[in-house]
């Protein structure tokens, strides 16, 4: 099997460089089935086997055990070449995956599999033929990203004393695109000197080591935000990593809880839910999915964070 990882920290850009290759309309020419998987936390052979046969087939299986599914997706696999994505694997047991790659070496040759991890251990246990490692962004490019977010690409307007405290929390950011992102929406909804200056003198930037998972932009990002929106994205933490939510039927949950307030009369609960949703869209706490336009998700990091803030 052809096995390419790319290795990275958390919140670096993984997921969406594998999301601009497996999208590439170059790729339909290459190969004949695409799948996308997201693996995450835990890894049992059999669900992640069927996941695989499911995203081939693009139906249900009903396969009750694991040779059934492996024969099964092992007809399907026979002679074609393929391109996998297995997105964020952090299980480094080498018996599991080289039970799920059993049915997978049955592809025509020219096959690949491309594999997201934060772990280089995970990327040698699957025998990669090539480790791709991302680094976090240099100087200039960070830059770009923060500044994209907090002034919408108008830099012209900027205040010398804004752009000095600026660059000042984008060093900070230590060149990750997710914090870079998300403190520039942040900082987009302030506009005085002040308010951006008490976002860079924070004592959040220095969490202790325990909470170390939790980027400090992101949690800084979070206790900006108005109560009522606090409330509504910690609810998030409901979901399991890599979900993929409906905005309206994510509204109508917020509305059962009885989150939604309507301080104008003229306003439904659905018309103060969106403004609520679009908000944290905005704010980068939710993304579109790329691979279903009417989805949306949440990065595992932001829901690392809403566990976080939700406590126990």
């Amino acid at each position: 099997l052809s096995i390419l990882s790319i290795v990275g920290m958390g919140g670096l850009g993984k997921t969406t460089l594998a999301q601009h290759v497996f999208n590439d309309p170059k790729m339909e020419d290459q190969f004949s089935i695409q799948a996308w998987v997201c693996v995450s936390d835990e890894l049992d052979v059999f669900k992640v086997t069927r996941t695989i046969l499911e995203a081939i087939t693009k139906s249900t299986d009903d396969s009750r055990d694991l040779e059934m599914v492996q024969g099964r997706l092992k007809d399907k696999l026979s002679g074609k070449r393929f391109l996998l994505v297995l997105d964020d694997i952090w299980n480094e047991n080498r018996e599991n995956w080289e039970a799920v790659q059993t049915p997978l070496k049955y592809g025509a040759q020219g096959s690949r599999i491309l594999v997201t991890t934060r772990s280089k251990k995970v990327a040698s246990i699957m025998r990669s033929n090539k480790v791709h490692h991302l680094n976090q962004l240099q100087e200039d490019h960070c830059w770009q990203v923060f500044g994209k977010h907090a002034f919408q690409d108008d830099n012209s307007l900027l205040n010398p004393e804004l752009k000095e405290i600026g660059i000042k929390i984008v060093e900070k950011c230590k060149g990750l695109p997710l914090a870079l992102k998300t403190i520039g929406s942040l900082l987009h909804t302030k506009s005085s000197v002040s308010e951006w200056g008490s976002v860079l003198t924070s004592k959040i930037w220095d969490l202790p080591k325990e909470d170390s998972e939790i980027i400090p932009a992101l949690l800084l990002s979070y206790n900006h935000l108005p109560s009522h929106l606090k409330r509504c994205f910690a609810y998030c933490s409901l979901f399991p990593k890599d979900y993929k939510f409906d905005k309206e039927h994510l509204i109508l949950l917020w509305m059962a809880e009885n989150f939604l307030h309507c301080l104008n009369q003229s306003q439904s609960p659905e018309e103060v839910g969106e403004q609520y949703f679009d908000d944290l869209l905005s704010r980068s706490f939710f993304q579109q999915s790329s691979r279903f336009p009417t989805c949306f998700v949440m990065h595992d990091l932001l829901n690392d964070l809403a566990k976080y803030v939700c406590g126990d």
